[in-house]
């Protein structure tokens, strides 16, 4: 209800939705993601890729291993997102970055860095 204008629609996760959907966080990740599901209609899934062709403005915010940013970043331009917000450090190493940097300046998209403090138990 803050930002009438937005909606979560869908929620990517690899692992709680799949080899670590039994391990520790797991069981607590799944039923707020159903609960989710149900009030909201979000949609869940492992993977950028599925997602459909936006019908309106997409944000993403990556939230996963650091090594793993670089693809998800990747990922996400693809999938049409024209904003993301990227977790510090970002990527492994500086050339990384830089690389991630210049990859999303030439799709025109804007990201943001900062840090999206967790508090949930998974």
């Amino acid at each position: 209800g803050r930002c009438p204008s937005a909606s979560l629609d869908y929620i990517i996760e690899p692992w709680f939705l799949g080899p670590g959907a039994e391990g520790p966080g797991g069981p607590e990740f799944n039923a707020w993601a159903s609960e989710v599901a149900a009030e909201h209609g979000t949609s869940l899934g492992t993977s950028v890729a599925d997602l459909p062709e936006p019908k309106q403005p997409r944000v993403a915010l990556i939230s996963g291993r650091t090594a793993d940013n670089p693809r998800l970043l990747n990922e996400c331009i693809e999938a049409g997102c024209k904003c993301i917000y990227l977790e510090k450090p970002g990527a492994p190493t500086v050339a990384e970055l830089q690389g991630m940097k210049e990859k999303a300046e030439e799709a025109g998209i804007e990201v943001l860095m900062g840090y999206n403090k967790n508090v949930c138990k998974y």
